[in-house]
């Protein structure tokens, strides 16, 4: 119950639910695009392999872009910068259907996907931001912050379903086009926030800050939070191995670990638990690594939902604590840049892992993937230990709220 008051209290701060609202639905192109752009290239091209190469290409983009946008919102302001990303990818998705249907060459399509994901609107790292700028209370933005987990895990639930009804009732092209128009809805409708304008606070850059500035201590955070990505990603290939050894359905196990990691996003944001940011990082993610070495052990079915239901239970809580400790290591004007590197640290990282632990079961068995999974981890949270070199003790020396 003391949780739930501490959600209640979070979403009285006047103007948030709305931007909790918008960045939900903003949030759902993550769970969406993925899906809808590699099943639109197998439709229109007819292979596998070039439908891996569309997605391979977005998130490609993507990760090089996010901090750049980031930049920008932080430069030219958060509802001009959301404005004109919506703008551009809508214009981006409508030059990849077009090519679909029109002149479906791999090389092409792949590049339609870049272009895709190079334009993508900065509305996480807005939302993340105007979480840790408009909301004063310490409670309620780790609160907030943790809600962004339970956004994240819910829309790799209702995306993935959106993407799957609309490519079976129509086709995997109109599921893209509705992709589109989901991001660009949600975009508007975080731009034209009470909140996001009263935290939106466009400056010109001072001589030292028009390259990329970084304060003392984010490459350490980023460091952790690619490490731990690879976790990430070794368990999605190890779950779908593992899934068909045992005969039964990846979805079903990848649905487990996302309802561990809405209980778990829920109960850090309600509760107040002591320590400090670097310890709590370091608990979970050691929590997580030993989680995954549980998959490459042979256990029957009842087993491994436990072991997944820990394995989320563990990454909702981590997502949470690295927000906290990158928006505290970031100064004013360069927050939501650091919330776009935030973005590119995580994808990098679950590419790596999904490559490395394909190649590990490829040439091994299952139990490998679950090794580089978790050794992944337990070096993400001994890396969360190390302290930064001349960094301000905020966040670091506060009890997580």
């Amino acid at each position: 119950m003391k949780a739930l008051n501490r959600y209640r209290e979070a979403l009285r701060v006047p103007g948030i639910p709305r931007v909790v609202a918008a960045a939900f639905m903003c949030r759902l192109l993550a769970g969406m695009v993925s899906l809808a752009l590699l099943l639109a290239a197998v439709e229109a091209s007819g292979s596998y392999a070039i439908g891996g190469a569309v997605t391979a290409g977005y998130a490609v983009a993507l990760t090089i872009a996010a901090p750049v946008w980031g930049r920008r919102a932080d430069r030219l302001g958060f509802s001009r910068s959301l404005v004109t990303g919506m703008v551009l990818q809508v214009l981006a998705f409508a030059t990849f259907v077009l090519t679909a249907l029109f002149l479906p060459e791999p090389l092409l399509l792949v590049a339609a996907a870049f272009l895709v994901g190079s334009v993508n609107p900065p509305s996480g790292a807005v939302s993340s931001t105007v979480f840790t700028t408009y909301v004063t209370a310490p409670q309620a933005r780790t609160t907030l912050l943790a809600l962004n987990g339970l956004m994240t895990e819910g829309v790799f639930i209702v995306g993935p379903m959106l993407v799957g009804v609309l490519v079976a009732v129509i086709s995997p092209l109109v599921a893209v086009m509705a992709t589109a128009l989901v991001s660009a809805v949600g975009a508007l409708w975080l731009a034209g926030a009470p909140a996001v304008r009263a935290a939106d606070r466009p400056r010109p850059p001072a001589p030292a800050e028009r390259r990329f500035a970084w304060p003392p201590g984010q490459f350490g955070i980023l460091f952790v939070v690619a490490t731990a990505a690879v976790g990430i990603g070794a368990v999605n290939v190890t779950v779908v191995a593992r899934s068909a050894d045992m005969g039964t359905s990846a979805g079903l196990l990848l649905g487990v670990m996302a309802v561990g990691g809405v209980l778990g996003s829920f109960l850090y944001g309600g509760l107040k638990l002591p320590g400090r940011l670097p310890s709590l990082l370091m608990a979970v993610l050691a929590l997580y690594g030993v989680s995954i070495l549980l998959l490459g052990l042979e256990l029957g079915l009842l087993a491994t939902l436990c072991a997944l239901l820990l394995i989320g239970f563990a990454n909702g809580p981590a997502d949470a604590i690295e927000s906290q400790i990158v928006a505290d290591r970031a100064t004013e004007g360069t927050r939501t840049q650091a919330f776009g590197w935030l973005t590119s640290a995580n994808w990098i990282g679950f590419a790596a892992g999904t490559s490395l632990t394909g190649l590990a079961i490829e040439n091994g068995s299952v139990a490998y993937g679950a090794i580089v999974g978790a050794v992944a981890s337990l070096l993400a949270a001994a890396a969360a230990m190390i302290r930064p070199r001349r960094t301000a003790e905020v966040a670091a020396e506060t009890p997580a709220k």
